[in-house]
């Protein structure tokens, strides 16, 4: 931690321009609420009782980048992913709601607009 008239000085300055310098650029929090998950049935997933999860970009016009992490039985699995979803494109599919051994989910880790 910084400590001093240095310090001080930092702190103030960060402190009045944090919010202007954040204003400009569309947070990650942003992002995130313009992506969706969707279940839908598919021909692998059905023969397991299952649903096929995807997921897409529900914004009107800019495009997300995407970081999702895979969740098995509740578990993180350490599997990350990244997709590019494009505005009013087909939803991409991620994996059943179940694999053999019991039920996964996939969460948003980061999203970002880009371009």
């Amino acid at each position: 931690m910084r400590t001093g008239i240095a310090g001080l000085l930092f702190l103030a300055i960060a402190a009045a321009w944090g919010p202007l310098a954040g204003a400009a650029e569309p947070t990650g929090e942003e992002a995130k609420q313009y992506v969706q998950f969707v279940e839908e049935l598919a021909g692998a997933c059905v023969s397991r009782n299952t649903k096929q999860i995807q997921v897409k970009n529900i914004h009107p016009s800019r495009k997300i980048r995407v970081w999702l992490d895979r969740y098995h039985m509740g578990t993180g699995t350490g599997d990350r992913s990244k997709s590019d979803l494009l505005p009013g494109a087909a939803p991409e599919p991620l994996g059943c709601s179940r694999s053999s051994d019991g039920p996964q989910e996939w969460r948003v880790a980061r999203a970002a607009f880009i371009e």
